[in-house]
């Protein structure tokens, strides 16, 4: 089943979909040292979300999408070639948000001890699969 494409274009993902992404999310925080996700359309509008409750999903999913947009600017003017992501690191966790086709991107956030090398592994991995179920 396609998704249904808003007049501007925006993409409304179906039931099923969404299932699909935040299973994966689920799976991500199961195998990982990730504590908390989402994945967001490049319009900054929320997919599918494992954050916690006291978090604003609009801002988050809003900001997020922004972040890399701008991330993927400032790149191209220091000739750092395509980005990949975009990180940032805090005294309480690390937050690495990912592009993750031409539909979405991935947000995730770790404690500030977290094994970083792992988590771009786990998080490549989450990628592959949300491609995959968008392209379907």
């Amino acid at each position: 089943m396609k998704d249904l494409t808003t007049s501007k274009g925006l993409i409304l993902v179906s039931a099923t979909r969404t299932k699909k992404l935040v299973d994966l999310l689920t799976e991500l925080e199961r195998r990982s040292e990730i504590r908390a996700s989402a994945i967001v359309s490049k319009e900054g509008l929320m997919m599918a979300s494992e954050l916690p409750k006291d978090i604003d999903e609009d801002a988050i999913s809003a900001m997020s999408a922004g972040m890399l947009s701008l991330g993927t600017r400032v790149g191209s003017i220091l000739k750092c070639g395509e980005v990949e992501q975009v990180i940032i690191k805090g005294k309480e966790g690390v937050t690495v948000t990912v592009d993750a086709g031409p539909e979405a991107v991935l947000i995730a956030i770790a404690p500030a001890d977290a094994k970083l090398g792992m988590i771009f592994f786990d998080i490549k991995m989450t990628v592959d699969g949300v491609k995959e179920i968008l392209a379907t």
